[in-house]
């Protein structure tokens, strides 16, 4: 089973974003994946426009998909353009759980703070505790702040709050969760969350600039996905980066 993870598309109104949405998504289009994730920062401006060109492209796809927000995401026109594929029927918080291929079940989080950059997953445990109930199929879930230290250099001060109380409820699931995923901070990431393997997906939009201990590279990477490849109850993640031709 293929999912593929977009994160950070930042779609502003302008075509040079989306024409980035679309080279990923033409790359993914091939394998075909059995759903597609995407943890948050879907667009940054021109909300309603945005949120509607990026659902097209995702209904284009043709296979199961869910979406949370993120930090600079608008929640009211985000569940307005989402909330029928979604199910959701407010604006806060925009959890979202579904199954794929009648084997994984995906849960996204919604740890956004109204005005803050940061994250806090304390107020979705309850709900998350539920979920990890509802079924015993394997998880993998994913959110937008990275709930982890990251180690870039101005990047943790916004991860999310309340990931020691997050790890423990994933934890008590046991081996059925298979990780946790993020965006966030536009760079591939492996670390993990306790004793689950945790990830943060490439950006679609702009790279952040790697910065380790006050050291940095002016490269700047592609646009990038991750896929997670489940088979036999075992997560392989694989990092993807869309080049030019």
């Amino acid at each position: 089973m293929i999912i593929a993870q977009l994160s950070d598309i930042h779609a502003n109104g302008s075509k040079d974003r989306l024409e980035r949405l679309d080279r990923v998504l033409a790359w993914l289009r091939p394998m075909r994946p059995d759903a597609i994730i995407v943890s948050g920062d879907l667009a940054e401006d021109d909300f309603a426009d945005s949120y509607r060109a990026v659902l097209k492209r995702l209904r284009d796809m043709e296979t199961l998909f869910r979406v949370v927000p993120g930090n600079v995401d608008d929640h009211g026109r985000l569940a307005d353009v989402f909330g029928g594929e979604m199910g959701w029927t407010g604006t806060r918080p925009l959890h979202s759980s579904g199954v794929a291929g009648g084997a994984l079940r995906l849960i996204g989080l919604d740890v956004t703070v109204p005005g803050q950059h940061h994250g806090d997953a304390t107020p979705a445990l309850d709900w998350l505790a539920e979920e990890l109930q509802r079924d015993a199929l394997p998880v993998l879930v994913f959110q937008h702040q990275h709930p982890f230290l990251c180690g870039i250099d101005g990047k943790d001060q916004n991860r999310c709050h309340g990931s020691e109380g997050l790890g423990a409820v994933l934890s008590q699931a046991g081996s059925r969760v298979l990780g946790i995923t993020c965006g966030h901070v536009h760079r591939p990431m492996f670390a993990r969350l306790g004793d689950i393997p945790a990830s943060m997906a490439p950006s679609v939009t702009r790279a952040s600039r790697l910065s380790l201990d006050g050291k940095a590279s002016d490269i700047v990477d592609p646009p990038g996905l991750l896929l997670h490849h489940v088979q036999d109850g075992r997560l392989v993640s694989h990092v993807v980066m869309v080049g030019e031709r």
